[in-house]
C-alpha cells in the first residue's frame, strides 16, 4: 500500500492519459479559435459586400458534414447536432455583432457629416474612421493594411 493511498496510486496511472486530454483540449480550442478568426473574415465580406449574415443553404451542409464526420468518428449523434448548434449560435451573432456595428459605425458617420455640413463618403472604412475621430478613439488598421 502506498503512504498516499490506494487514490493516489491508480490516479497516477491515470496521469499520461490526463497530459493527453489537456494536450487534446489545448488543440480543440486552438482549432475554435481558428475557426471563430475565419469567421470574422467571413462576416467582415458579408458586411462590405452587402451580403446577407444567415446562408440557410450552407448551414444546411456544414450541419451535415458535422453530423457525417461525427459518425465517423463514432461520436453520439445528439452530441454532434448540439456541438454543430452551439457553433452556429455563437458565430452566427458573432457576424451579426460586426455587421451592426458597421452599420451603427455608417449611420454615425452620416450623422456627422450631416451636422458638418459634409458630402457622405464612398467607403465604409472612411464612416468608421469618422467616428472613431469624432469618439477620440485611436486610428485602426484596416483589412487592406492588415491583409494585403
Amino acid at each position: 500500500m502506498s503512504v498516499l493511498g490506494p487514490e493516489t496510486s491508480s490516479a497516477t496511472g491515470l496521469e499520461p492519459f490526463r497530459r493527453r486530454l489537456d494536450q487534446l483540449d489545448g488543440e480543440i480550442a486552438g482549432r475554435l479559435g481558428e475557426r471563430f478568426a475565419i469567421c470574422r473574415e467571413i462576416a467582415l465580406y458579408k458586411r462590405e459586400h452587402d451580403i446577407p449574415m444567415m446562408q440557410p443553404d450552407r448551414v444546411a451542409q456544414v450541419r451535415a458534414r458535422y453530423l457525417d464526420r461525427g459518425a465517423e468518428v463514432q461520436l453520439p449523434a445528439d452530441f454532434t447536432a448540439d456541438l454543430f448548434e452551439l457553433l452556429i449560435a455563437a458565430t452566427c451573432r458573432m457576424e451579426d455583432e460586426l455587421i451592426a456595428a458597421q452599420a451603427s459605425a455608417a449611420g454615425d458617420a452620416s450623422l456627422v457629416r450631416d451636422v458638418r455640413g459634409e458630402a457622405p463618403q464612398a467607403s465604409a472604412a472612411e464612416d468608421a474612421s469618422l467616428v472613431r475621430d469624432v469618439r477620440g478613439e485611436a486610428p485602426q488598421a484596416t483589412r487592406e493594411e492588415l491583409w494585403p
